[in-house]
């Protein structure tokens, strides 16, 4: 795009800079309009899935490829943007937590807990960590994630008696926020007998927006769920429910906890990962119901079952937004930048000032895949932010807006134009009109060009070099008799770029009384290219 405007610009600059090399009033510049073609990249979700594959003895199966399997969303086929085993995915660390249910119901089945530990790290793959927790009303960290057995050894000896009452999806919830920083696939396994004081039995989990928030979760940090019982329950219970839709299996101990992890182990080694990509703003609202299967009639296949949709989650996210957990606004915010709802921009705005930057980041983000026209000028004092990620962003996310970002930028560059430290929203301002002005641009850059701060009539001088117009031309002639050397010299690089060799004689009489040695060298150097 710059180089068709200095193109344009240069057609009209050999007559007008001939004129004012002479010391003539330039003529006024027509000229064709300047077309702006931006291409901006859409969001897009990557979906995750892992599967186990099994078969009919419960065994995993291991060795199948991408045309073994057929995956469905909503009954439509999915084509696969990645592919392979988990085994082999160094990106994808695995990063299990054991939850122990320490209510009064749960009394023989935690002795073993320590060697069941130990058997499951040991079937892990270096990089993969282990977790341990223990939960009754409340969740206790009783070892860190950790990849070395020694520490299981230290941390498991006393884990205390069982007692209370059982919080089981709480304590899930609590240990999903925390694994939401991690990389790669996550795993909760909870040895409980499934039965929460604080849980209707007979509510399902599609019906529950709890549950449902919980499962949302489950898909956004890749976690499965798995349940491990003492024995056979009496009934169906919303935990059942819950880990089967997380894509997880129900285990029974049998009285031989290490047993059961150490099978746990190898099953996921041998599980399969499955990636492609959606856009959140295609219009179909509800659960959008997933199905992996394998064409092998003797293989089974157990995945996460499905997933609502961002628009579908509008409550949750607003609430979300206002968590105390950072990571949890700034999943929020991400979502919300998917979802076109009056509700939904009134809260990316409010995210702008979000205390941590992830937050403030995607809410640009957001706010910019949206469109949110009225966002603009916040977006612009996020040009000012403290952390540079959020400066990128808001940079990025002014020059998708394009034309509509023009006046609040001009308005903002003319407005900092009188002060002697102009701030970095404004420079940040200045430079956004370079990349994206049109005509509108040269005024406020022509202010700011006029001002008492080197750093900005530096910047106005980069920005008409950018803008690449040939009504900059005139400020940029001005600047030639500018007290900052460096704003002299970054002035005739400007008329260069934009008139070529129609700058020379401009360039030749300025280096007929310019005295800095640095801008006499830069002028001849410029001369000599042309």
């Amino acid at each position: 795009m710059l180089a068709f405007r200095i193109a344009a610009a240069s057609a009209l600059a050999a007559a007008w800079l001939g004129g004012a090399a002479r010391g003539a009033a330039p003529a006024a510049a027509a000229g064709p309009p300047v077309e702006q073609v931006r291409v901006v990249d859409r969001g897009w979700i990557r979906v995750g899935l892992t599967a186990t594959v099994t078969d009919r003895a419960g065994r995993p199966v291991t060795g199948l490829d991408r045309d073994d399997f057929v995956v469905t969303e909503n009954d439509k086929p999915i084509d696969l943007s990645d592919f392979g085993p988990e085994e082999g995915r160094s990106d994808r660390p695995l990063s299990v937590v054991v939850l122990l249910d320490l209510s009064g119901s749960m009394g023989s089945q935690i002795k073993d807990v320590e060697k069941a530990a130990r058997a499951l790290l040991s079937g892990l793959r270096t990089g993969d960590e282990i977790m341990v927790a223990k939960f009754n009303d409340q969740l206790t960290v009783l070892q860190p994630f950790t990849g070395d057995p020694r520490d299981l050894d230290r941390s498991l000896r006393r884990i205390g008696r069982a007692v209370g009452g059982t919080a089981i999806f709480r304590s899930i919830e609590k240990t999903l926020k925390d694994l939401r920083g991690r990389p790669g696939r996550k795993v909760i396994l909870v040895v409980s007998d499934g039965l929460d004081n604080d849980f209707e039995r007979s509510e399902p989990v599609l019906q529950s927006v709890y549950l449902q928030d919980l499962l949302r979760l489950c898909f956004r940090t890749q976690t499965t769920v798995y349940g491990i019982r003492p024995g056979m329950p009496s009934s169906w219970t919303p935990f059942e429910d819950f880990v089967t839709q997380s894509g997880g299996n129900l285990l029974y101990t049998g009285g031989d906890l290490a047993r059961v992890f150490a099978r746990l182990g190898e099953e996921f080694l041998s599980q399969y990962y499955f990636g492609y990509d959606i856009d959140p703003k295609v219009d179909e609202r509800g659960w959008r119901r997933v199905r992996v299967r394998v064409l092998r009639t003797d293989l089974m296949v157990r995945s996460i079952q499905g997933y609502f949709t961002p628009r579908d989650q509008l409550e949750t996210l607003l609430r979300d937004l206002e968590d105390r957990e950072a990571d949890m606004r700034a999943d929020a915010a991400w979502d919300l930048g998917f979802v076109d709802d009056p509700r939904a921009r009134s809260g990316l705005r409010a995210a702008l000032d979000d205390r941590d930057a992830t937050v403030r980041r995607a809410a640009i983000e957001g706010l910019a895949r949206l469109r949110v026209a009225e966002a603009i000028p916040g977006i612009i004092e996020r040009l000012g932010d403290r952390d540079h990620e959020v400066r990128d962003a808001a940079s990025a996310g002014l020059d998708a807006f394009g034309p509509a970002a023009i006046d609040p930028l001009g308005r903002a560059v003319t407005a900092a134009a009188g002060s002697r430290r102009p701030g970095s929203a404004a420079l940040g301002a200045a430079a956004a009109l370079g990349r994206v002005g049109d005509d509108r641009a040269v005024d406020p850059l022509a202010a700011l060009l006029h001002g008492r701060s080197d750093e900005g009539r530096a910047a106005a001088v980069a920005a008409l070099t950018a803008l690449g117009l040939a009504a900059g031309l005139a400020p940029l002639r001005e600047a030639l008799a500018d007290e900052d050397p460096s704003v002299r010299e970054a002035a005739l690089g400007g008329l260069a770029a934009i008139a070529g060799a129609a700058a020379r004689p401009v360039i030749e009489d300025h280096l007929r009384h310019e005295n800095d040695p640095a801008v006499r060298s830069a002028a001849r150097q410029l001369l000599e290219k042309m």
